[in-house]
Formats: structure tokens, C-alpha cells, sequence
């Protein structure tokens, strides 16, 4: 999610999962300066020495043999033999006469059913539950291995190798290549950059050596007839460049008799924290993927009972911090593979929000947001001797000071905006030198993408006439090469997102929540799918981790751990202490298949009256 701080501004990447031909080129629907790049996107599993499953990762083999999968085989298989949620479904989907609320008895197009609902939900809670060992295994392996924007190899790596141990091997790679990498691996539209670490003090090992950003790590898996209609469920992949400092989970202090706050301690800290030094899950992409993880291993024990009509696109998608990777997949052509999707779906963990609350509205959920880099070019001189300058630093100052005036004095008052310069740079450095010149870097945002273009004008208005009366020159303007429209949720499908998010959460109704200016690349997605995004609530609850094995190794008390349990969840999102809530996942995997399976009969039902009034 992209946030207020430049050096970490977010977008969200959108992947789609799609079974495609061993190596099939996309449908160019890009850009003319992205029409050289065709990802190659291969079906698990290939021969292809090139292919991602390909790679050495006998570093995995230890991490995947810890991972309790939903099954006691050693080699975990989708049952095949009716399960309670089968059944279930089935007979969900055989009454497609339900009524959708509508007082006058018609239906609106966005209703859910009502026939078997209470069985219905009540299975997939009880299924979701089932499979929670998985769940904490796979995010803690997922939020070891922290990758930034168009690097997440590793990740795409363990996403895939899960996949297959699960029984799931129709699935395609290579998606979201990055348009903006040089040829050396180097990104040259980073919205940060990575400093350099200067020793790691955390006692966590660095073992992340790929520099190479130029991505195709995205994975697309299609379950069901690969036919319409098509339900898109989306789970972002990417990391940020931050150094983790999240206390440890309690069941890992009690396994090691250490006090949450030690940081000290090898041993426990690696079964938790990153293993690459500087980069860190501070924005919940590990809990991200693992729910939508747990949702496909479910799903596909449905499609292989034939349980549902239609078909369930699944995409982990990398580059969201700032990479735009949703628009590359869009771009690649990920929404208009048969069968394209009819509804699209992305959630994300939010602190503010109390554990167990599901939060969504119509209309606009998250804001349109761009960067900029402004460089201003005076005199450089003795700072002895200002006379002789055009002092850059003091035109850099007032234009900071007048962008204060952009959005009090050129937007409507019922508009809301942000301008926000959060870096200033000048050469040199000495103390008795006036630079030549400066650089703002900083971040515009708002809720449509009309302001956000009035706002980019003004700022650019302002620094000119600004930096002219001050004897300077606004010598260059650099905006974001993939800015970040408005995230909008489709009106029409909001009151079956209001009612899916209701039968959800712990409270039983959804909860009403203001669109915020953190942007999101799943933008890029409902720009071309009514989509719906949701606030999945982590926050104001104590994290203690696996509290079945914290009640039982040691027990708080008898272990002397006065903190034992006490890990707060309600810090915000990129904090360095970020830390989730992990009774979410269970919710999150509930909600996504909630989410796929009532979408699904919602379109069977237009489908079949459509033919019969035809």
C-alpha cells in the first residue's frame, strides 16, 4: 500500500493466475514503450532449465519439511472422496431460485443466496479453521524471506513450491516483467532506494544476494471448467526496505525461554524476523499470500468434487510498494484471458481496524497518488559571500512554503488532497558553501484522478514562479513513469461486498470505513473488473502467536515472562515494529472463499436468467 513517505510509497502490483501453454506471449495490450517486453509464462511444472522452477532451491527443502500441510501425507494430495464442504456447496449451488433480500421479491444482481447459507458458511468457517497450523507455518517461512519490487524470486519460489506439495500443479509463471529495468538488473523508476546496510546487527544472516529487479515473478493459477463465469481473487507479494524490529511471537519466546523484546537471541529471532537484513513485511504481504494460499488449497479440493460452476482466477502479484506491478499484468494481459473475469476481489490487513471487523464502502476506498522530484538550480558560492549566489536552498524553502497554499487555496473545499515534500537534497555539504543546486522529492494525493492532475499542475506552477523570483530555475519536473489512479469500488457490487463482508466478520455486520490516500495498484485492476477492495481488521488485540502451544509448553506464568502474550498489532502499516495479528488468517482465507464460491452463484443466477428469458 502506498503511504505518505516518498522513500516508501507503494503500489500495488495485480498478478493473475491463469494455466497457460508452455511458453504462450501475452496479448499486447500495453503501452507502445513496453511493446519490446513478452513475458514467458510457463505451466508448473517444466523442463525448462530457464524456467523459475528450474532454480537451485534446495534451500527450501529444509523450510517446506516443516510446514504441517492440511493432510498427515507426507506427500499432501486434494481429497478426492465428498468433504463436508463439498457437500456443502453443492447443494448451494443447486438451488440457484434464492431470494436476494429485495423486499419486492426480484433480484438486483448483486444479491446472495439464501437457501443453504448458514451451512454453507458455517463449513468454510469450520474448513478455514482446519488448516490455521498451515496457515502460521506458511506466513512466518513467507515473512523470513522479505523481497522488494520486482526481486521477489524467493517468494515466487516458496508460492510455488507450496502449490505443488498442496496437489496443485496447473498454474503459469513469468507475469509481471518490469518495463522500467535497465539492462543490468537495476530498476531505473525505483519510488526507493536501497542504503546501504552498514552491517547487520540484528543477528538475523543475510542471505538475499538478487540485485536482479527485473521481475516475472508473478504466478496465475485458474481452478475450475476454465470457462465463464470467472471470479479474480488477488494477494500481493513485494516487501519494503525496512529494518525489522517486530518483537518475536510469544510462542517462539516460550520455546526459548526469552523475554519478547530481546533481540539478542540468534536462535529465536531466525525462526521469525527477516533474513534480509533491511527489508521487512512491514505492510502484511506475507498474511496476504498465505490466506490466499489456504482459499486455493480449498477451492481446488472443490473444483476436484466438481463442486462449483465457472472458474476462480488466482494471482500472486509482485511489485504493489511502488512498482505498479498490477498495471504490468494488466498490461500483459491478464483480464483478458478466456475466461476474462466478471468480478474481482483484494483485501488488505489493517491495523486500525480491531481484529475480526471487515471494513469496505462504495465509491472510492483508496486514493489516486503520484512522486516527484524537483530540481532547482541557483549560484553556488562562499557562504561568506550570499551576495554573489543565487542561493538554491532558500528558493527550495519558499517553495516549500508556498505548496502549503495548493490544496487550501485551489481545490474545492469539498475536495481532499495532499501535497507533501518529504526530502530535500543539495550538493556538496560543506558548511560554508552555497550549493548550485537543490532537489525536493516528495508525494501528491487524492481521491479522484481529475484533482490529482490539478494538483501535479499547480505544484509544477508554483515551483516555477517561485524559484524564478528567487533568482533560480526550476531546471527539471520528474513524475512517477506508472502513478496510481483511485482504487474504486464498483457501486453495483457493493451491496453484495457489504453483505459477503457482513456474514464475515466476527461482528456479524461489515463496517463502514472512509476511503483513505494510501494508494493501491489493484487500482489498475478495477479500472478494467467491477472490483471490490476490503480492510481486513487486525489491530487492538494482543498476538501471542500459536496460543494453544503457548498455553501448553510453559504456560505464561510458570515460564516467568511478565510480556508473554503482549505483542501489540495496532501499529501502523510500514512501521518497523509492524506486527500481525495472526488469528486474521483463518478470517482471510474465509472471506476469499466466501467471496469466490457466492460471486460465483450471483453470476449463475444472472447467466441462467438471462437464457431463459431469452
Amino acid at each position: 500500500m502506498m503511504l505518505t513517505k516518498a522513500s516508501l510509497s507503494t503500489a500495488a502490483v495485480f498478478f493473475s493466475i491463469w494455466p497457460l501453454p508452455s511458453i504462450l506471449a501475452a496479448e499486447s495490450v500495453r503501452e507502445s514503450s513496453a511493446a519490446t517486453i513478452v513475458p514467458q509464462r510457463r505451466q508448473y511444472p517444466s523442463n525448462s532449465s530457464t524456467d523459475a522452477a528450474a532454480i537451485d532451491s534446495s534451500w527450501l527443502d529444509d523450510e517446506i519439511a516443516n510446514i504441517p500441510f492440511p493432510t498427515s501425507s507426507t506427500s499432501p494430495l486434494l481429497p478426492t472422496t465428498h468433504s463436508p464442504l463439498a457437500d456443502a456447496a453443492r447443494s448451494y449451488f443447486d438451488d440457484l431460485n434464492y431470494d436476494d433480500g429485495d423486499s419486492d421479491g426480484g433480484h438486483t444482481g448483486v444479491g446472495v443466496g439464501s437457501g443453504d447459507d448458514d451451512e454453507l458458511q458455517h463449513t468454510i468457517r469450520s474448513e478455514s479453521a482446519s488448516i490455521q497450523p498451515f496457515l502460521l507455518s506458511t506466513r512466518r517461512l513467507l515473512h523470513r524471506y522479505p523481497e522488494l519490487m520486482y526481486r521477489e524470486r524467493k517468494t515466487s519460489l516458496i508460492i510455488q513450491r507450496l502449490l505443488k506439495e498442496l496437489g496443485i500443479d496447473n498454474f503459469s509463471v513469468g507475469w509481471a516483467r518490469n518495463i522500467h529495468s535497465n539492462s543490468n538488473g537495476t530498476c531505473d523508476n525505483d519510488n526507493y532506494n536501497e542504503k546501504e546496510d552498514g552491517g547487520n546487527d540484528d543477528g538475523v544472516v543475510d542471505d538475499d544476494d538478487d540485485d536482479d529487479d527485473r521481475g516475472g515473478h508473478g504466478i496465475v493459477v485458474d481452478i475450475g471448467s476454465g470457462e465463464a463465469p470467472c471470479i479474480l481473487l488477488r494477494a500481493d507479494m513485494d516487501a519494503l526496505p525496512i529494518v525489522e524490529k517486530t518483537p518475536l511471537p510469544p510462542d517462539i519466546q516460550l520455546r526459548h525461554g526469552q523475554e519478547h523484546d530481546n533481540s539478542n537471541d540468534n536462535d529465536s529471532a531466525s525462526l521469525f524476523r527477516s533474513h534480509h537484513h533491511g527489508k521487512m513485511h512491514a505492510c502484511g504481504h506475507d498474511a496476504h499470500m498465505t490466506m490466499l494460499l489456504g482459499a486455493t488449497y480449498l477451492l481446488e479440493s472443490l473444483q476436484k468434487q466438481h463442486a462449483f460452476p465457472g472458474t476462480i482466477r488466482i494471482i500472486f502479484q509482485p511489485a504493489e510498494e511502488g512498482g505498479a506491478g498490477a498495471k504490468r499484468m494488466s498490461e500483459e494481459g491478464v483480464l483478458k484471458l478466456h475466461p476474462p473475469p466478471s468480478y474481482a476481489f483484494a483485501m488488505h490487513v489493517w491495523p486500525t481496524l480491531p481484529t475480526g471487523h471487515i471494513g469496505v464502502r462504495s465509491g472510492p476506498m483508496l486514493g489516486a497518488a503520484d512522486t516527484f522530484d524537483m530540481v532547482i538550480e541557483g549560484v553556488g558560492g562562499h557562504a561568506a559571500f550570499p551576495h554573489l549566489t543565487k542561493d538554491p536552498i532558500v528558493a527550495c524553502a519558499a517553495v516549500i512554503m508556498n505548496l502549503q497554499s495548493l490544496v487550501s487555496r485551489s481545490l474545492n473545499p469539498l475536495e481532499s488532497g495532499v501535497v507533501s515534500v518529504t526530502s530535500v537534497d543539495a550538493d556538496g555539504g560543506a558548511h560554508n558553501v552555497i550549493p548550485s543546486r537543490a532537489i525536493l522529492r516528495g508525494t501528491i494525493r487524492a481521491l479522484s484522478d481529475a484533482t490529482l492532475l490539478q494538483l501535479k499542475d499547480g505544484l509544477v506552477r508554483i515551483a516555477l514562479s517561485t524559484a524564478e523570483a528567487h533568482g533560480c530555475r526550476l531546471a527539471s519536473t520528474t513524475f512517477a513513469k506508472d502513478h496510481y489512479p483511485v482504487t474504486m469500488n464498483d457501486a453495483m457490487l457493493f451491496p453484495f461486498a457489504a453483505k459477503v463482508a457482513s456474514m464475515v466478520s466476527e461482528t456479524g455486520t461489515y463496517t463502514p470505513v472512509d476511503p483513505t490516500l494510501g494508494a493501491e495498484d489493484f487500482a489498475f485492476i478495477a479500472q478494467g473488473v467491477p472490483s471490490a477492495f476490503f480492510f481486513l481488521g487486525q489491530g487492538g488485540r494482543e498476538s501471542i502467536g500459536d496460543r494453544n502451544e503457548a498455553d501448553t509448553i510453559h504456560g505464561c506464568g510458570k515460564s516467568g515472562l511478565q510480556n508473554c502474550g503482549r505483542v501489540p498489532t495496532n501499529l501502523g502499516l510500514h512501521h518497523p515494529e509492524f506486527n500481525l495479528d495472526e488469528d486474521v488468517l483463518t478470517r482471510g482465507v474465509e472471506l476469499f472463499v466466501t467471496l469466490a464460491l457466492r460471486a460465483l452463484k450471483d453470476l449463475s443466477y444472472l447467466n441462467d436468467s438471462q437464457h431463459a428469458s431469452s
